[in-house]
């Protein structure tokens, strides 16, 4: 009865692949079967840590046609809905992790209100609707440029302190962190040092995409 009544309403407001814009059909959500494929041809083969993470997961190869696009979206495109179907795909192929909770990149207020949502947060969302896991909002970030905009050296410039704690975080505690892109790794190293600062005692760190 439910792909019956699918089918029907699909007729009437067909619904479109968020990352081709093509017509899915009834067994299809939010991916079309093709870009689907192509999500999980991109995975990247196992990757060593950065130096402050006790383990880095990076989940797709950036550098492929259809990564791109769909990160091009997620970030630009108000397609935040994108952050989240990857997050439940993500964690319907993968174990969830022995840690406390789930912490998303925060976005400092004024990207976050130019851009309307923070991608990371929709990623989170989707992860915990399949894991079960709970989502700490315990990051702010100050205002910086922008860091696809700058040089290698000058990234690692920008993100120390930028980050700091709003919320208290239980001392010991093992959380993952999680952003949409890994580039030169500033970015996650300079949010898990913020985090070792408030008491947490392991940072694991992932992210959707890496970028070489």
């Amino acid at each position: 009865m439910y792909f019956f009544w699918r089918s029907f309403w699909d007729k009437i407001w067909p619904r479109a692949c968020i990352s081709c814009a093509c017509e899915l059909i009834s067994a299809e959500c939010t991916l079309c079967s093709t870009c689907l494929d192509e999500v999980l041809l991109a995975r990247m083969p196992e990757q060593s840590t950065l130096p402050l993470l006790d383990s880095l997961d990076c989940w797709l190869d950036f550098d492929t046609r259809a990564i791109q696009r769909l990160m091009h979206q997620l970030k630009f495109g108000q397609s935040p809905e994108i952050a989240l179907r990857l997050g439940q795909l993500y964690a319907a192929t993968h174990d969830a992790p022995h840690v406390d909770a789930l912490i998303p990149a925060p976005l400092s207020w004024r990207r976050k209100w130019s851009r309307g949502y923070n991608q990371s947060e929709w990623l989170v969302r989707g992860l915990s609707e399949i894991w079960g896991l709970p989502i700490w909002d315990v990051l702010n970030k100050e205002h910086r440029p922008p860091q696809a905009t700058l040089g290698l050296e000058a990234r690692s410039a920008s993100a120390q302190g930028a980050y700091r704690l709003k919320k208290r975080i239980p001392s010991g505690a093992r959380v993952q962190l999680w952003d949409d892109t890994l580039t030169t790794g500033a970015t996650l190293q300079a949010m898990a040092e913020t985090l070792y600062h408030g008491g947490a005692l392991e940072v694991h760190g992932a992210t959707l995409a890496r970028a070489d």
